[in-house]
């Protein structure tokens, strides 16, 4: 994937991050390029032994980049500090301990606004125990405005298709009921696509 850029392009850029999904959670690995620094975000409060629970693959990514970066760009002292340097899980105060799912949210979000070491680091996100819970409407927007870009992307290729079809539920005339079935419409539409058998 890197070889399709210019080495030029990688040359100007701080910060390298490189999100990873590992079973069923994301979360993000963001590189320094400029300090040499490691560090890992997740959203998940859990506190696990984090050899136990990234398994290696952290470093894995690490040592690929590394490899990568070495052959790509000239030496930098940088660069030889990725190559030892400790990952380190970032800490923050909206961690989270009863959200199991919303992990992909939280890594876009991360990606979209850490900027390094810079203080304080602005993401938005309130604490998931705050009164009226907060967060939850958080991260509702935050998906709706994610989904959003992604379907309406140029580079969608079920972009028409897609918006033919908000167009046509539009006209509905049983809009209201229609959405009172989906507790029932999407497992059989999920079924359909990822159920067939090859």
């Amino acid at each position: 994937m890197l070889s399709r850029y210019e080495v030029k392009k990688l040359e100007s850029v701080d910060l390298v991050f490189i999100p990873v999904l590992q079973g069923d959670h994301f979360y993000v690995l963001c590189f320094n390029l400029e300090s040499g620094k490691i560090e890992l975000i997740d959203k998940s409060v859990a506190e696990q032994e984090f050899e136990k629970r990234y398994k290696g693959l952290p470093d894995t990514l690490r040592r690929v980049l590394v490899l990568y970066l070495q052959n790509a760009l000239k030496p930098t002292p940088a660069i030889e500090e990725l190559a030892t340097s400790v990952i380190e899980r970032k800490e923050m105060d909206w961690r989270t301990k009863n959200n199991g799912v919303d992990c992909g949210v939280f890594t876009m979000r991360h990606m979209e606004t850490y900027k390094g070491d810079q203080k304080p680091w602005v993401t938005g996100f309130v604490n998931e125990d705050e009164v009226n819970n907060r967060q939850k409407a958080q991260l509702h927007l935050l998906r709706t405005r994610y989904l959003s870009k992604i379907i309406l992307s140029e580079h969608n290729m079920h972009r028409q298709k897609i918006i033919k079809m908000a167009n046509a539920f539009d006209k509905r005339p049983d809009k209201e009921r229609y959405l009172k079935d989906l507790d029932n419409i999407i497992p059989n539409r999920m079924s359909t696509y990822f159920d067939r058998e090859n």
